[in-house]
């Protein structure tokens, strides 16, 4: 054998036992946990024009699979489930409406304020010495720029939900190399994806001390949101910052350029279809867990009519998960920081009942869609076949298409 085939039968092996085994099957889902616990420092991070993805330096790679032990996504490759049940209600040590008593964090905050309040009370207290979250990229305001909020003015500058790519993960390098207390806000795929880099790294356990999850029906593209501003004939060109929630409830869309607002939005009926669309991570249609399980407190809006129609200022939905997310919760309450209303878990399951997984769910079919498409598992043909005659084809013509998309992760050549 030659030295180029070494090399080569050496990538090939690389492949397989990486997380860069996932990005080719194409059910990454952009989290960046892969960067953070990498010992070689050989995964680059790409900001594609779509999505968020890793790509392995396969010639530096060691072959020690940690990528690939902490990534979510891996058990797709496997064709097994998860590996847990997602009912939220098992777990749920109570739900709550809450909002922030700071009427400039309740005003400018996704739904109440409810997460920057409670990292708010974290970082006055001292509990925390800062919180990974996410805002607009200064230079690139179709990316969302992960960081480590310190104090108050940067994580006012998080506040709002990010409808487009988010990668929180890619922080925990930082949280290896500066020790310390730190808060995490993130998708349940990023909180699983921690967790599983806490079992394999001990200063992560010592320093990941608090994890809010945030209920998700998926990540939209990166497109979406350029497709959304051309929608009101703004270019993305021109675009400085990105603000996709606050200023009250549900909130208003902001596109802002050097000279001021360029789009202001109310984000009420179709407008969030048009801004959150079906084009999510080919990962986010083969996920099980809406429900943050790896949270301490996992949130979300409270969407049902009454709200719409006669809530201005906005309440963040909660359920705590943990015994540390009653505590924290507690605090916030009795220093004055949070206010509370108690609700039952069925009321906040009702906020989000299509996320809510039984065994009819479509979700189920699109995983044994994918299975079926991208593994050639002959025995998902029987489920794939049966909710096609029900005309119900959910996941298979999306997933068909993912499988042939070449440039699925639309890399711009950028990169960090």
């Amino acid at each position: 054998m030659t030295a180029t085939e070494r090399l080569s039968s050496r990538a090939k092996s690389a492949r397989r036992q990486t997380v860069q085994s996932v990005v080719d099957h194409k059910i990454c889902c952009g989290c960046g946990a892969c960067t953070a616990v990498c010992p070689a420092n050989c995964i680059e991070f790409v900001y594609g024009a779509r999505y968020n993805y890793p790509k392995v330096d396969l010639e530096q790679c060691t072959r020690c699979s940690r990528c690939l032990k902490v990534c979510p996504s891996a058990f797709l490759l496997r064709g097994t489930d998860p590996g847990f049940t997602d009912r939220p209600e098992e777990a749920s040590l109570g739900c709550y409406l809450v909002h922030a008593r700071d009427e400039q964090i309740r005003h400018y905050g996704a739904s109440g304020g409810g997460i920057t309040g409670l990292l708010d009370h974290l970082m006055r207290k001292g509990d925390i010495d800062g919180a990974i979250v996410a805002r607009t990229h200064p230079e690139r305001p179709l990316v969302s720029q992960t960081f480590i909020a310190r104090d108050r003015e940067s994580l006012l500058s998080a506040q709002g939900s990010r409808y487009a790519p988010v990668s929180n993960c890619t922080a925990l390098r930082e949280v290896l190399e500066e020790p310390g207390r730190y808060a995490i806000v993130g998708t349940p795929c990023m909180l699983q994806a921690t967790t599983r880099a806490q079992e394999l790294l001990t200063p992560l356990r010592e320093r990941i001390v608090f994890k809010v999850g945030l209920v998700c029906a998926g990540m939209a593209s990166r497109l979406s949101t350029k497709a959304y501003l051309q929608r009101y004939g703004i270019d993305p060109g021109d675009v400085r910052e990105i603000r996709y929630r606050g200023e009250g409830w549900p909130g208003f869309f902001r596109a802002y350029g050097k000279d001021g607002v360029l789009l202001r939005r109310p984000l009420l009926g179709d407008e969030l279809e048009y801004l959150v669309p079906g084009d999510h991570y080919l990962r986010c249609w083969n996920c099980l867990d809406h429900w943050g399980y790896f949270s301490d407190i996992v949130v979300s809006d409270p969407w049902s009519q009454d709200m719409v129609q006669n809530e201005h200022q906005g309440w963040t939905a909660i359920t705590v998960r943990t015994d540390r997310g009653a505590k924290v919760l507690a605090s916030a309450i009795d220093g004055g920081d949070i206010a509370v209303e108690s609700i039952s878990t069925q009321t906040m399951l009702d906020y989000n009942a299509h996320l809510v997984i039984d065994a009819e769910h479509d979700r189920h079919a699109w995983m044994a869609a994918y299975q079926l498409v991208f593994f050639r598992r002959i025995r998902y043909l029987g489920s794939v076949l049966r909710r096609l005659m029900q005309k119900r084809p959910a996941g298979f013509r999306t997933t068909l298409k993912a499988l042939r998309h070449v440039g699925y992760y639309e890399n711009d050549g950028t990169s960090r």
